[in-house]
């Protein structure tokens, strides 16, 4: 009976699973007419099981409100989540799962993600870093997606295909 409780305590010191809503927000930049537009989701919320001496057994996933972007210019956010962009009415969330991660030493990493915004799923490479301060574990993303490959908006001369979306969590 020791040895059991033993293993089990071991194990909850070991792994660490949390499920919070983002304190931080998702930061995202766009260049539209040669100017960066800097914008935030601050609705969402994200799980976390955590072992960096077993990548296999790790997951991270997440899912942000749409409703809650905010780009600084209300008729600006309020386009964004109508039809041509999020379609918040019949899309209301973003989901990003991870499916796997590869370890790059001291903390650096890359996430295998299944993200789907709107009614695409797509499968992106994430590199991310996983810092320990405080006893609480920091974790860090920053990628670029192309946004016409989830239906967000049409080709456009002044507003860039390219979108780079952080992510700052802490477990």
């Amino acid at each position: 009976m020791q040895a059991i409780y033993l293993l089990i305590t071991l194990f909850i010191s070991v792994v660490s699973t949390t499920t919070e809503e983002g304190i931080e927000p998702v930061r995202f930049q766009i260049k539209n007419a040669g100017i960066t537009v800097d914008g935030t989701i601050s609705d969402w919320e994200y799980e976390i099981v955590w072992d960096a001496k077993k990548l296999s057994s790790c997951k991270i996933s997440g899912h942000a409100n749409p409703r809650s972007i905010d780009t600084g210019i209300k008729l600006r956010d309020n386009h964004l989540m109508g039809r041509q962009y999020f379609n918040v009415e019949k899309f209301p969330v973003i989901t990003l799962q991870s499916k796997k991660f590869i370890s790059h030493g001291k903390g650096k990493y890359t996430g295998t993600f299944e993200l789907q915004i709107k009614d695409v799923i797509k499968e992106i490479d994430i590199p991310c870093t996983v810092s320990r301060s405080n006893n609480q574990q920091q974790f860090k993303a920053e990628f670029i997606i192309n946004r016409l490959d989830f239906k967000l908006g049409e080709s456009s001369i002044v507003l860039s295909d390219e979108v780079k979306v952080v992510l700052a969590f802490t477990n």
